[in-house]
């Protein structure tokens, strides 16, 4: 019985860490955004400038609500911790789903592969990112590497890509896992990027639907140094 109450008290405080990272990266995708598009929105025209500002605005009403349901969900953990209704099965599930969301494990499903076989900037990567996220992907990766919240994509003054630091080159294979039928009718609807970036002379994409796609985890998952979970009160 103890080292069952151990367990779970193990579980409850995992979970609940997970959950603080998860608010944490959501504000920071929505901060990292930012920075890139001031970074670039001067280099682009007005209709690439218009585009972004569509993208911006629903990623950033997407993520509010996602920042909301986790606040909300965390209060209703600590709640249940306080009271010890949470059984070892929910808490176990629910870390496993957010270890899904962090990029801590390996996950596999199906979804879409978008090939792109023209160079985009960093700008282009993250509006592209954000209209897939929007179409409810749980996972994304490109060219093999899992794209999370703190995922860092940038570019230098040569306009090359960067995905934390490393080069990308075209051609860019785009997964996402999710509901494949949902994901094939948001990328390909009238006004949406893909649409656009096929009228551009010189660009070639291709979406097909996949019937399994493994993504990796994230090798460089963060390490905390100072944070710790906070305490209940009255402990």
């Amino acid at each position: 019985m103890k080292s069952l109450r151990i367990r779970r008290g193990i579980l409850r405080q995992s979970l609940l860490t997970l959950m603080c990272m998860l608010i944490g990266f959501a504000v920071v995708t929505q901060l990292r955004t930012y920075e890139n598009i001031a970074n670039d929105v001067v280099k682009l025209s007005p209709e690439q400038r218009a585009e972004l500002m569509i993208s911006l605005i629903d990623r950033n009403a997407a993520t509010e609500r996602e920042i909301n349901g986790l606040r909300q969900q965390n209060d209703e953990y600590r709640r249940t911790q306080s009271n010890g209704t949470s059984t070892l099965d929910q808490l176990a599930g629910d870390l496993n789903r957010y270890k899904l969301h962090t990029g801590a494990v390996q996950v596999q499903g199906a979804g879409v592969t978008i090939t792109i076989n023209y160079p985009l900037r960093a700008a282009d990567v993250i509006a592209l990112t954000n209209e897939v996220r929007n179409a409810s992907a749980e996972a994304i990766a490109i060219n093999g590497r899992r794209i999370i919240a703190r995922t860092r994509i940038e570019e230098d003054d040569n306009a090359e890509l960067y995905l934390d630091g490393e080069i990308q080159h075209a051609p860019y294979t785009i997964q996402a896992i999710g509901d494949k039928e949902t994901l094939m009718g948001a990328l390909n609807r009238v006004g949406g990027l893909i649409r656009i970036w096929n009228e551009i002379d010189g660009v070639d994409i291709t979406i097909e639907q996949t019937g399994v796609i493994t993504m990796p985890r994230v090798s460089n998952q963060p390490e905390f140094r100072y944070a710790q979970p906070a305490p209940k009160d009255g402990q």
